[in-house]
């Protein structure tokens, strides 16, 4: 998971204009049942916003950071539309008035998205009805568009994601915890991924060092070359537009080198 800047990177105005007259159409039905029409009958609005979501982060999953052009990606409605299931199985009528408010969507694989469901827990301030305040719940899921949520989430040099927090009992690792069972983070094939990134990542930082080490002692204008080669590849690894960018941001940080720490600061 990588922060997502997606509130700088609305839809076109034609598409919020026709969301917000359905989401009015919404507000003024009589009921559930009503409301569950209009929804149905519009699932086609998130099909076209699906576009302009995925290019936000190059077809990155924005919860996995998996390119995987050969399933098919959902826009998830990160608050539940129809049906809210929290941790203790207890279900409760979804965020209606969100169905089509695009705040509301996240770019996901098809694996985070299906195994996420419905599930989605507030620890306290639920907003059940329109017009209360969603500022005020207290989430577990960590979100991508929250700048600090992804950092919640530190990689291992297996590939594997845990929480960053080791303490069971801080709220932090509880979040992180719930957002990795919860959206499958921790799938075998993503696993692998960010192993491989991670490794490759290593690897790099261990010839860069020995090459910087040997340029001190006798400067090599090909070696110098050689070396920013080797740069670019790292940023381009570190880019929050790179499959599995996070675990080699992590990878970087945890080198504690200087010059590691300033490929992470250069990656867009």
């Amino acid at each position: 998971m990588i922060y997502v800047n997606l509130f700088d990177n609305p839809p076109p105005q034609d598409w919020i204009d026709r969301a917000d007259a359905l989401t009015e159409q919404l507000i003024d039905a009589p009921d559930k049942t009503a409301r569950d029409v209009i929804i149905h009958s519009n699932q086609r609005m998130w099909t076209e916003i699906k576009q302009h979501l995925s290019d936000v982060k190059s077809r990155k999953c924005w919860y996995t950071e998996s390119i995987n052009d050969g399933t098919h990606a959902h826009v998830d409605h990160f608050r539940p539309k129809n049906r809210v299931t929290d941790e203790n199985k207890v279900e409760s009528d979804g965020y209606w008035w969100l169905a089509f408010d695009w705040r509301n969507y996240r770019f996901s694989g098809q694996a985070p998205n299906v195994r996420k469901r419905d599930y989605f827990h507030v620890n306290s301030g639920r907003a059940f009805n329109y017009g209360d305040d969603i500022d005020l719940e207290d989430i577990r899921f960590l979100d991508p568009v929250k700048p600090r949520d992804p950092d919640e989430l530190v990689y291992t040099n297996e590939g594997k994601v845990v929480p960053k927090n080791p303490d069971k009992t801080s709220r932090g690792y509880i979040r992180a915890e719930y957002t990795i069972r919860r959206m499958f983070l921790d799938k075998e094939g993503l696993v692998e991924g960010r192993r491989d990134k991670y490794r490759k990542t290593s690897n790099l930082i261990r010839e860069i060092n020995n090459l910087l080490k040997l340029q001190d002692v006798n400067f090599s204008p090909a070696r110098k070359n050689k070396i920013e080669g080797k740069f670019e590849e790292l940023i381009r690894m570190a880019s929050s537009t790179s499959e599995y960018s996070a675990a080699v941001r992590y990878c970087l940080k945890s080198s504690a080198l200087e010059w590691a720490l300033s490929i992470i600061a250069k990656a867009a």
